[in-house]
Order: C-alpha cells, then sequence, then structure tokens
C-alpha cells in the first residue's frame, strides 16, 4: 500500500504537466465541405460558389454582383493580394479550428493558412501552446478566417472568409 499511494501521486503529476505542456496544434486539410466552398471560389463559378454560401444577405449581395463582396473575394483589376482567391490560391492549405470561436452545431469558424505562410510564422512545434496562441502571422497576409454554418443542405460557408456587411449609420438628433 505504502509503494501505491507514491506511484499514484507521480502518475497524477505526470498526467497534469501533460496537460500543462500542451504544445502548438498540426494543421489539417481541408474538410469536403471546405474544400467545396473553395474550390467555388478559386473556379469563379459564381453559381458554384452561391451554392457553397449560406442562406442570407451575403448571398443576397453575392448573387446581386455587389462589388464590394466581388473585391473581397477575386479582387479588382488583377490584384488578388489579401483577397479570399489570393489566400486559397497557394496550396496546399493549412487549416485550424479557430480558438477564438466558440463552435457549435450550428457554426464554426476555421482559420485558413498557405502552407508557405503557415511555415513562415508558425512557432516550433515543441512551443508550448500557452506561449503562442493561434492565430500566428497577419491577418490577410499569412492566413484569413472562415466561418460555416449548418444549413439544411449541409454546412456551408457564411462570411465568405472574413467578409463584414457594411452598417448603415446611425442617426442621433
Amino acid at each position: 500500500m505504502r509503494i501505491r499511494f507514491p506511484l499514484l501521486a507521480l502518475t497524477s503529476l505526470g498526467a497534469l504537466s501533460a496537460c500543462a505542456t500542451e504544445t502548438v496544434p498540426m494543421c489539417r486539410a481541408p474538410m469536403a465541405y471546405e474544400m467545396a466552398a473553395f474550390s467555388a471560389i478559386i473556379s469563379h463559378s459564381e453559381t458554384a460558389v452561391t451554392d457553397a454560401m449560406a442562406p442570407g444577405a451575403l448571398q443576397n449581395a453575392f448573387i446581386s454582383r455587389d462589388p464590394m463582396v466581388r473585391s473581397h473575394v477575386w479582387g479588382a483589376e488583377g490584384n488578388t493580394r489579401g483577397t479570399v482567391t489570393g489566400m486559397l490560391s497557394q496550396p496546399p492549405l493549412c487549416i485550424f479550428d479557430d480558438p477564438g470561436f466558440v463552435a457549435t452545431e450550428a457554426a464554426r469558424q476555421i482559420l485558413v493558412y498557405p502552407q508557405r505562410a503557415h511555415d513562415r510564422v508558425a512557432p516550433p512545434v515543441e512551443t508550448p501552446l500557452l506561449d503562442a496562441p493561434l492565430p500566428w502571422g497577419t491577418y490577410r497576409g499569412d492566413y484569413m478566417t472562415c466561418r460555416f454554418e449548418q444549413t439544411a443542405t449541409g454546412w456551408k460557408l457564411a462570411d465568405l472568409c472574413g467578409y463584414r456587411m457594411p452598417t448603415s449609420p446611425s442617426v442621433t438628433g
């Protein structure tokens, strides 16, 4: 009995220290529904992008060819730097579930890195996660976020990877 207690204490301490020293996560490949949305954007197929999007105001703006939405996705005058297409056009992609977003059965958000950008900005694998929390690098330079919502037809892209609908100015009197 005396030998068990120190062994049990040592085992418990080891388990606690393993939790405390969680290292930076490894990226994953896109899931099928993520890849379907990304492929639709890269192919410049408006119909496929519309089908990959969750219903709502942003989908309506995309369908009506809102120039701000189109610029966010495909750029303007040949410039795709910082656009969704610019980020997705650098395969392979490195995906993480966004730790800053509380995923539910209805919505989830991911961080999308081109592998080359990820390799440049990621800390060494043995780095404790507390010392290097996600995301790493510059938003829209090294990575972007993409939010997906569960719809009647499956997971659909809800925000066209970070697009924010403009709000109307409030009038005070």
